[in-house]
């Protein structure tokens, strides 16, 4: 029996085996203090691995008031931990919650640094360093001293030889300036604003750019300047340690093709050296440039063609030239095999000497000298939704093959594969229904880090051989959760309006019973496909509904139509299941989703209860919206999310369409929105449209606002657990059947 089809089995006994007596329901507080863990760095030798353990409970409140202060840097307190990846053994670094920005290991893996922010009196930022013996388990902080301030935003790199740390360097000066200018925009008394190259928001959010490099000696703090100050996007040391390069913003206006768009020059500095520019923002434009592993290659693509060049060339180069164009020849129809190739860069190998390539027709190894390739993995262009979903991990340090994360197209069938460059075939390492997340593989190879769910818990995190014949388990991150009654899930396929396969995730609502028709909720977002833990999904699981995320299939121009398309027919394929209740149904979304939620009701009345959290309805006052995005709220409907695909002059009409306000007069559905005051993505006033538009018609409304929330709309733990209960209340009111007289309602 195969692995794919045990674990289908195991999934169908889950499904009719009644909830154990012993097991709770998850809470709403269970939900914000389930523990994730981030992975900051990992050690060369594949040993040691820092990571941020963090809870939701714990980064509850944010001060949303002042989302776009260039100085400000919302907390995110985690527990420090170094696990060692070859035994388990897990050691606490410092006493309690850190506010981690950065942590590095030095070349032999022995010591740690840390970066870690605090808020002054002023509300200006204190960043401070520390470095952690690893061998002794101690912490030291660095001494600080004055010119030498580490900036938030900082890179930890350390040198070679392990005696300094390189660092980007911010002036107190000028951190006080930009929140003097963030104040002056929020506060007045007079805002003066007008047609200069930048907005005044994009111009205030560019400032914390403005640091210099340094080197820091981490016995005594003393820094020895490196690159005088300049925008410096971001920046890496060479690999020997001999020269720093760096991206300089040289953007000359705000761009309204790409959201916080920026045009950079690649800059370079060796030691005791000038510094010089190694290619023009106008070449660049605002592509991020891919390195090889010792600093001196970079490669980028420019409208499907790649490009690379050494720092010591004097232009970039083609490898990947297109085809001259015979213009008397008829065009190829766009898909034949006549047309240009268009490629993405992934990854240099380590040595440098070639690139992985990638297009709709598969992946290519290319030779950075002269550009031959050859494919190594062949997709199907025709039908791209036949293709396996494989990313690339990383080269082994040979060169001879790469690692590569695994998944079936139409089914949970996931895991790890090696692909073999020089037999161009793909052999599975680890292969299941389980999920697998943050894929990294050590510098020297060794190892193979990677987080793993089963589907239903929170992911933990595991180290592995190259071979994947030693896997080890290297965190228990929620113990409690065991006693805890959670939902299984399943992979469920439909067809939409139009006919196009789609997918979506079903959680099955806690003791659920094969032949009983149960409430139930569909979440809104774009597409679903894989599971793993979902809290709110297994709250309300806990409260007996089956809660389904559909996927829909947006197409530019027309996105309301595609929901409509796509929700209905995923609440049919529910309901032929036997799962769903067809008078009980119930939509909600967050942001996008909200969006979604609001429009869809416009179109359909099946369904009994919605929710929109922090979602749009007028896509004319949303334009030119949310000053602090920038040109965020244009560019969503003009060329990204919203998939409007022009401006607001050009498609008037479709503005108006996709404003579920204008057509809110059709709405039967009982509607609860929610917004946070401080929202700087999707301004509250949205939610105020909408609640006074439906009041106006007398249809049934309720309006939550949380005067101190952004974009997640509660701000506290108090908040938070409100919030969840407040959806499931929602729900209970209208998709409950109520209690006959003399009973209980189960």
């Amino acid at each position: 029996m195969t692995k794919w089809l045990s674990a289908t089995l195991l999934v169908a006994a889950a499904l009719v085996a009644p909830a154990a007596q012993s097991l709770a329901p998850i809470s709403a507080e269970d939900t914000l203090k389930v523990t994730t863990v981030t992975v900051l760095d990992l050690s060369d030798d594949g040993r040691r691995v820092a990571v941020g353990a963090r809870r939701l409970f714990d980064n509850a409140e944010t001060n949303h008031r002042r989302y776009g202060d260039p100085t400000y840097f919302a907390p995110s307190m985690v527990e420090l931990r170094v696990i060692d990846t070859r035994t388990g053994a897990i050691d606490k670094v410092g006493s309690g919650l850190m506010n981690v920005r950065q942590a590095a290991w030095t070349r032999d893996g022995s010591r740690l640094a840390v970066l870690t922010a605090a808020e002054s009196a002023s509300g200006l930022p204190i960043t401070t360093l520390w470095v952690y013996n690893a061998d002794r388990k101690t912490l030291a902080e660095v001494p600080r001293q004055k010119g030498a301030e580490v900036a938030a935003n900082s890179q930890l790199v350390w040198t070679p030889d392990g005696t300094k740390l390189f660092v980007a360097l911010r002036n107190p000066a000028d951190d006080a300036a930009a929140q003097a200018a963030f104040k002056a925009l929020v506060s007045g008394p007079v805002v003066v604003q007008s047609s200069t190259p930048f907005l005044d928001w994009d111009a205030m959010n560019r400032s914390n750019r403005r640091r210099s490099l340094a080197e820091i000696d981490p016995a005594t703090g003393a820094a020895t300047a490196v690159v005088p100050t300049a925008a410096i996007t971001n920046y890496q040391l060479s690999r020997d340690g001999s020269f720093v390069t760096w991206l300089e913003d040289s953007t000359e206006k705000t761009s309204y093709d790409v959201i916080f768009g920026t045009d950079n020059a690649v800059r370079t500095l060796a030691h005791n050296g000038r510094p010089r520019t190694v290619l023009d923002a106008k070449t660049l434009k605002t592509t991020t440039p891919r390195w090889s592993d010792d600093g001196r290659t970079l490669a980028y693509a420019e409208k499907g063609e790649v490009f690379v060049q050494r720092i010591d060339e004097e232009k970039p180069r083609s490898i990947t030239p297109k085809p001259k164009v015979d213009l008397a020849a008829p065009k190829p129809a766009p898909g034949t095999d006549d047309e240009s190739e268009s490629f993405s860069v992934t990854s240099f190998s380590r040595d440098g000497s070639r690139l992985l390539l990638t297009s709709k027709k598969g992946w290519y190894v290319a030779a950075v000298a002269d550009g031959a390739r050859e494919r190594v993995l062949t997709l199907d262009d025709k039908n791209e939704e036949r293709n396996p979903k494989v990313t690339a991990v990383d080269w082994t340090p040979a060169g001879d093959a790469l690692l590569v994360q695994y998944g079936e197209p139409d089914r949970w069938d996931r895991g790890l594969s090696r692909l073999d460059l020089k037999t161009k075939s793909l052999t599975t390492l680890v292969r299941g229904s389980e999920v697998y997340q943050g894929v990294r593989l050590s510098r020297d190879g060794s190892t193979v880090l990677f987080q793993k769910s089963d589907g239903t818990r929170p992911a933990e995190l595991y180290a592995a051989d190259p071979a994947f014949t030693n896997v080890r388990k290297l965190t228990d991150l929620n113990p409690w959760i065991a006693k805890k009654a959670l939902p299984a899930s399943e992979l469920v396929s439909y067809r939409d309006a139009d006919g196009k396969v789609l997918y979506g995730v079903l959680r099955y609502p806690i003791g659920y019973e094969k032949g009983k028709k149960y409430p139930t909720v569909f979440e809104l977002y774009e597409t679903f496909f894989d599971n793993g833990f979902n809290g709110r999904a297994a709250f309300m699981a806990g409260q007996g509904y089956a809660v389904f995320h559909p996927s829909v299939n947006l197409v530019v121009g027309r996105p309301g139509e595609s929901w409509a398309k796509g929700v209905t027919a995923a609440a049919n394929k529910l309901i032929d299941m036997g799962v769903a209740d067809p008078d009980r149904l119930g939509v909600h979304g967050t942001s996008y989703g909200g969006y979604a939620t609001v429009l869809l009701l416009t179109e359909t009345d099946r369904f009994k209860a919605a929710v929109n959290v922090s979602g749009k309805v007028n896509m004319v006052s949303f334009y030119t919206d949310s000053e602090r995005l920038g040109v965020r709220n244009t560019h969503a409907p003009e060329k990204s999310q919203d998939r409007i695909g022009g401006t607001l002059w050009e498609y008037p009409e479709r503005y108006i369409e996709h404003s579920a306000i204008f057509r809110l007069d059709r709405v039967k559905t009982p509607l609860l929105t929610i917004s946070g005051d401080q929202d700087p993505n999707v301004p509250a006033n949205q939610s105020r449209e909408l609640y006074y538009a439906l009041r106006r018609l007398n249809k049934e409304v309720e309006w939550v606002r949380y005067v101190n929330g952004g974009h997640r709309p509660p701000n506290s733990v108090s908040e938070s657990i409100d919030f969840e209960q407040r959806i499931v209340a929602w729900y209970d009111r209208y998709l409950k059947e109520k209690p006959k007289a003399g009973t209980t309602q189960q």
